[in-house]
């Protein structure tokens, strides 16, 4: 019948023509970007079980994080700084072979098209590389949903997956409250966004070179509008949603009373603390509160936030060995930031606090016999029920913190607000 394509004489490339040769050598790139990026999937994939295997007592304690394949283990911190820098090397590799893959497509697509008296219809377009992007740009007709599918894979694991990565090592490492870390982690996730518009970038351009690719003026302002958008938010969270209690950033968007909220947050979850008077008042930009900051449920051990900024560690046993220590502490915390962390009823019996700061951390029934508290800041601590037995205590300040009634190692004469409550079931 008129209009079939089966009357439509369909085209023939020749062994020796150039569009055969090109379909040969899209054929090779093809597959070696295919293998790129299944490589890249499985470092993804290896990334997030390892993130996920980490815990609040791992970042406390810097437990090394095994390596299944190499069978070492490597330092936390060491994990969470390069390993980003690996995922961004890997990842702008394999959008380098993309963008050369694209430009061949373009090529290929752009002879074909010459040659087709029915787009998408010519026989060498069967014969195009089964990869998904090769099927995008080259091949043969498919329909809606096929399509679709392939553009999700693209935009999963060449965009959304590598970002998302990024801001995890930064959320997962948040707790420890390292600075340092955190605007390396910053600065990884700017680097990515940038690759990631370059990429658009050149991509675009190939439209430009070969005529009759050209995407829809229209689509091209969405994609870039929406790109922008989804951009910019991602900045917004890792600078000023992600950030470390105390830290400028902290201080400034709490101090905005328009976009600040109480913390900890009480609005995902029927959990109510009440707080020694040192750590009553503070106040964090609202979607940092509701993201980060939500009250810990003693049941779940968890807070009741999506995520969290604080090192929650509670009802764990901290001692690596319970014997034959002597004078030694049992393990070190010395200088460490653990502002507004959470103990409750963990044993850190002979821990090193030097220069440690505690200030509105939860210690109600830790166990802290024989520890040393040297130049400890812990303004705003709950040490309710706690056990002091022993401590070495010198230049501990206290102010606004709760304590037990009775007698006390700790001394408080050089502290001020302090809140003396009445215990039972515990002892100092």
């Amino acid at each position: 019948m008129f209009g079939n394509k089966s009357m439509v004489p369909q085209p023939k490339i020749s062994p020796g023509d150039d569009l055969e040769l090109l379909l040969q050598d899209v054929n090779v790139a093809s597959a070696s970007a295919r293998s790129a990026w299944i490589f890249l999937i499985a470092l993804e994939a290896y990334f997030f079980i390892a993130l996920s295997g980490i815990s609040h007592r791992d970042l406390l304690l810097n437990t090394p994080v095994a390596q299944p394949i190499l069978q070492v283990s490597i330092p936390l911190r060491s994990f969470i700084l390069f390993g980003p820098l690996v995922l961004i090397v890997m990842h702008a590799g394999v959008l380098q072979q993309h963008i050369i893959l694209a430009r061949k497509l373009k090529a290929l697509d752009a002879g074909l098209t010459r040659q087709e008296a029915i787009p998408l219809t010519h026989p060498a377009r069967l014969r195009v590389h089964s990869y998904y992007f090769s099927q995008i740009e080259a091949g043969p007709e498919q329909n809606l949903a096929l399509r679709a599918a392939f553009r999700a894979m693209d935009w999963l694991f060449l965009r959304l997956l590598p970002i998302g990565l990024l801001l995890a090592f930064q959320v997962t490492y948040l707790p420890v409250h390292d600075a340092e870390i955190t605007w390396w982690h910053r600065g990884y996730v700017l680097v990515g966004l940038l690759i990631l518009a370059g990429t658009s970038r050149m991509l675009a351009g190939l439209e430009k070179i070969y005529p009759g690719t050209e995407t829809l003026a229209t689509d091209t302002a969405l994609r870039r509008f929406a790109a922008t958008f989804a951009g910019s938010l991602v900045i917004l969270f890792s600078v000023a949603v992600a950030t470390i209690p105390g830290e400028w950033i902290d201080r400034t968007l709490g101090g905005v009373e328009a976009v600040a909220a109480p913390v900890p947050y009480q609005g995902l979850g029927n959990v109510t603390r009440t707080l020694p008077p040192g750590a009553r008042g503070r106040q964090a930009f609202w979607p940092t509160a509701v993201l980060f900051e939500g009250e810990v449920d003693d049941w779940t051990r968890r807070p009741t936030s999506l995520f969290a900024r604080n090192l929650i560690v509670m009802d764990e046993d901290l001692v690596p060995d319970r014997q034959g220590y002597g004078n030694e502490m049992s393990f070190s915390l010395r200088g460490r930031d653990l502002n507004h962390a959470t103990f409750d009823r963990s044993d850190m019996r002979r821990v090193d606090l030097t220069d440690t700061s505690l200030k509105g951390a939860s210690l109600i029934e830790t166990n802290l016999e024989g520890a040393r508290l040297v130049r400890v800041r812990m303004q705003g601590a709950d040490l309710s029920l706690a056990r002091l037995a022993g401590v070495t205590a010198h230049a501990v300040l206290l102010d606004g913190a709760r304590l037990c009634e009775g007698d006390t190692p700790l001394d408080l004469s050089t502290s001020t607000g302090i809140e003396r409550i009445r215990c039972t079931g515990g002892g100092h």
